[in-house]
């Protein structure tokens, strides 16, 4: 019997709380919480943890899928989840009371001072066995809240997973009061190339109708491994920009895939220029190089990569028809002054796969111009 791909939805992009079916290259990190949270469920004792990493990273993912995919499979333990970016210590508390009540089907009264919403959820919390909290996004605002909610597990035999960047982690864990609070940390790692890849790969399938070509993910992935540190979250973003061209029916180009990507890139097109102008002054070799480069990339919009091997073959035929001769070793002197200056980028699948970021026809403009300069200055 054939197997059935689900339907492509786009709810893996634009839905902040998107959990996949599996976290990929988190088994360690998932051990470890599933580990320590089983021994104290066993054991019927609360334990507190927080889970840390640089922004972006999957911080909210790895928690919400600890606590609707693996809490419900392992453990007979009611989960509540609480996001508290952007929200006052009153919503938070206000947020948990009334989640707790409709857990515990327990009557509630409304109320908008602090500490009567806190009292509400103590008596709340003691009345509901075997829970866990994760409280997202804490920061210097809400610290309070999480150590409150830490402290009272410990009274209440309940479990915490607290939320939060590493920034925060470093500040807030040197105070007394968040430091007494919890019992380990899991730190989340960012992702390598090939495992990025993966998570690119696996959102894609998930969320567009028609999908995208490898070369097409290879691409993002290797832009956002050179500019933001290996982050889902900027892959993300670039797949949610590409999602509606996809979804019409587009044929995504390299072009589209570096529009999509501008906001993590650092340069703009007019520095190129004055890179280019000035490495060429004095290096006819390195103008040709980039020509060659820039011309085929501007010809085939499809294709995102050019690979060595057809570089030195352009290269080659482009010498002939100049007359200039050149060996290997000045072709891959001036490329390498190329991708020293980031005009030109080898791609973290293969050295041999070239790319850029500006469009090729801005690069192979100020290359063909700055060649016929120094031919008429010669």
């Amino acid at each position: 019997m054939n197997m059935m791909r689900p339907r492509a939805s786009p709810r893996g992009l634009f839905d902040p709380y998107y959990v996949p079916d599996r976290l990929l290259h988190r088994d360690r990190d998932l051990r470890l919480l599933s580990g320590v949270y089983r021994d104290s469920y066993e054991s019927d004792y609360g334990i507190n943890c927080l889970v840390h990493g640089i922004s972006g990273v999957g911080m909210t993912v790895f928690s919400r899928y600890f606590l609707t995919k693996l809490v419900p499979a392992q453990f007979d333990a009611h989960t509540i989840y609480v996001d508290a970016k952007m929200k006052s210590c009153t919503e938070i508390v206000s947020e948990l009371t009334d989640k707790i009540h409709r857990l515990a089907h327990r009557p509630i009264t409304v109320a908008f001072d602090l500490d009567v919403l806190w009292m509400q959820f103590k008596r709340a919390a003691r009345a509901t066995k075997r829970t866990v909290f994760v409280l997202d996004n804490i920061d210097e605002t809400n610290e309070e809240v999480y150590a409150k909610l830490a402290r009272l597990s410990k009274e209440i035999k309940a479990s915490t997973i607290g939320v939060l960047n590493s920034h925060d982690y470093r500040l807030l864990t040197k105070g007394a009061a968040t430091h007494m609070s919890y019992d380990f940390e899991v730190a989340l790692d960012t992702y390598t190339q090939s495992q990025l890849y993966d998570i690119v790969r696996q959102r894609v399938q998930d969320t567009f109708p028609f999908g995208l070509t490898e070369e097409v993910i290879r691409y993002v992935t290797d832009i956002v491994l050179e500019f933001d540190a290996g982050r889902p979250k900027s892959s993300i973003e670039a797949l949610k920009a590409l999602w509606p061209l996809a979804q019409s029916g587009r044929e995504v180009t390299s072009d589209l895939v570096r529009a999509a990507t501008a906001g993590i890139t650092t340069f703009a097109d007019e520095d190129y220029t004055d890179i280019i102008e000035t490495i060429s002054m004095n290096d006819f070799m390195t103008l040709l190089v980039l020509e060659a480069l820039s011309e085929h990339l501007s010809r085939h919009k499809t294709e995102t990569y050019i690979d060595r091997p057809t570089l030195n073959e352009l290269i080659t035929i482009k010498c002939e028809e100049l007359g200039v001769r050149a060996t290997q070793e000045d072709i891959e002197r001036s490329l390498q002054t190329l991708v020293f200056q980031s005009i030109v980028f080898e791609s973290g699948y293969s050295r041999d796969l070239l790319y850029v970021l500006v469009p090729p026809e801005i690069l192979y403009d100020a290359a063909v111009t700055m060649r016929r300069e120094l031919l008429r200055r010669r």
